[in-house]
């Protein structure tokens, strides 16, 4: 049976410089993780690594370049000759109706929400096979259980990433790795504002609104990283023989 402890197990983040991926990099180090890193911007993985101390490993990285996601795991392998936690947290999201989406929207959201957790999923294999097994947890969100206007781009390549999770939950069980979906309410300090136009949020509100999606999921309260980072805690903590496929987190109250 595999060690519940997190105390010396090698754990690689992708989107670990905000939001969720950081929070979730500083709990698990501050548990005996060491965290690996993977973030596009430089200044701010530095300032992550610096809040982490010595057990973090940074490592810049564009997840959604396979070459770069291949020599990032190169890295791992050869310092630490394993990975026992895949956290897959890097994701954008456009505010846009399909019609008015531009080459770069589709690649951007494709690329960051499906193709990269594919790309690091398939580098990561071989190193969770070399401890033994270990866990993979993709973030989904609670925009693939309903339809919101406007956001089409986001939840389709959501809902590919739920099916990707689905797939490859089947497909490692027999290697003792365990693959979660965590599906998220809307949480309320992560970078995503970075991907917003200037009055994109103006416009889509009163559409949200009168849609009623805001009121039908997790409405207007807001998670936080933290408390998301300790739900990622209390998974990859759990007794290794259970399995835990799907996990929705919202606020219990809304």
């Amino acid at each position: 049976m595999r060690s519940t402890s997190m105390d010396g197990k090698v754990v690689v983040i992708s989107g670990s410089s905000t939001g969720v991926g950081r929070a979730t990099a500083v709990r698990l180090a501050h548990d005996g993780a060491t965290v690996v890193l993977l973030a596009r911007r430089k200044l701010l993985l530095d300032e992550v690594a610096d809040e982490i101390g010595p057990h973090a490993v940074p490592i810049v990285t564009d997840v959604t370049d396979s070459a770069q996601v291949r020599a990032a795991f190169d890295q791992v392998a050869a310092q630490f000759g394993r990975v026992d936690v895949l956290v897959n947290s890097a994701g954008v999201t456009r505010i846009r109706l399909i019609e008015e989406a531009s080459d770069e929207d589709i690649t951007v959201s494709v690329n960051t929400n499906l193709l990269a957790p594919i790309y690091t999923t398939r580098a990561a294999i071989p190193l969770l096979k070399a401890a033994g097994g270990g866990d993979i947890v993709n973030l989904s969100s609670e925009i693939t259980l309903d339809h919101m206007p406007l956001m089409t781009l986001y939840s389709t390549t959501k809902r590919g990433l739920n099916g990707f999770t689905e797939a490859m939950c089947r497909e490692l069980r027999r290697d003792q790795i365990r693959v979660t979906l965590v599906i998220l309410g809307a949480v309320g300090d992560t970078g995503f504002h970075e991907n917003f136009g200037p009055g994109d949020l103006e416009r889509a509100w009163p559409i949200w609104e009168a849609d009623g999606y805001l009121t039908r999921m997790s409405g207007t309260q807001l998670l936080t990283s933290a408390v998301v980072a300790d739900v990622l805690q209390n998974i990859l903590t759990g007794p290794s023989e259970l399995m835990q496929d799907v996990i929705h987190v919202r606020p219990a109250h809304s």
